[in-house]
């Protein structure tokens, strides 16, 4: 092998060598998910009543700037961040609906709670549509989720229309709480939601 052969052997090894140093000191990427909150006393009682309630929970629409994996940090009022080491494993737009509806089945309680959509056939005493228009991490590691949200009879008659934010400071400003407080607030509007279900189905008007 001549000299110039043997240096250019040389520096492909060491350009190997450092990228395989680079990756092996490169930051792992984590996977977070949401989940159901446990389990805890109804905003509706244990009456048969509520259990036979059908609720349908959707369609739920959030933001395009939200539909990607990696979770997103508002720096400012027109500033995000978004980080490709801290992942959602499941889409928002699938988690956040699933979350609610099984929030809301052990809230009510209710057997009967689908997520949108469903048959046509499906019978449905409430439905629930929502449009999320922040549902994000702070800088200092603060959930925020904000929420337009009506509900609807079975025959798509408006019963209810309102917004609602609720926040949650996580007990340490990394990915993990934060995610936990994500969690919090889903179950805060879901408990919002449950005890507005409860209302209508008594009778109850604001």
């Amino acid at each position: 092998m001549n000299g110039r052969l043997l240096l250019a052997a040389r520096a492909a090894l060491v350009g190997g060598l450092l990228v395989l140093v680079g990756c092996a000191g490169s930051e792992p990427v984590r996977y977070y998910i949401l989940s159901a909150a446990p389990p805890a006393p109804s905003a509706l009682g244990s009456g048969a009543a509520a259990r036979d309630l059908a609720v349908g929970v959707g369609p739920v629409k959030l933001p395009e700037y939200l539909d990607r994996p990696q979770i997103v940090t508002r720096a400012s009022q027109n500033e995000l961040n978004v980080t490709d080491f801290h992942r959602w494993a499941e889409s928002l737009g699938d988690s956040v609906p699933r979350v609610l509806a099984e929030n809301l089945a052990t809230l009510l309680p209710s057997q009967r709670v689908v997520v949108y959509p469903w048959r046509r056939a499906t019978p449905i005493d409430y439905q629930v549509a929502i449009e999320v228009s922040r549902f994000e991490r702070l800088e200092d590691g603060e959930s925020v989720l904000a929420t337009h949200w009506r509900v609807l009879d079975g025959g798509g008659k408006e019963l209810l229309n309102q917004a609602s934010t609720h926040r949650e400071t996580p007990a340490r400003p990394d990915y993990a709480a934060t995610v936990a407080a994500m969690n919090q607030t889903l179950e805060a509007f879901s408990r919002e939601v449950a005890l507005r279900i409860g209302e209508l189905s008594s009778g109850y008007r604001r």
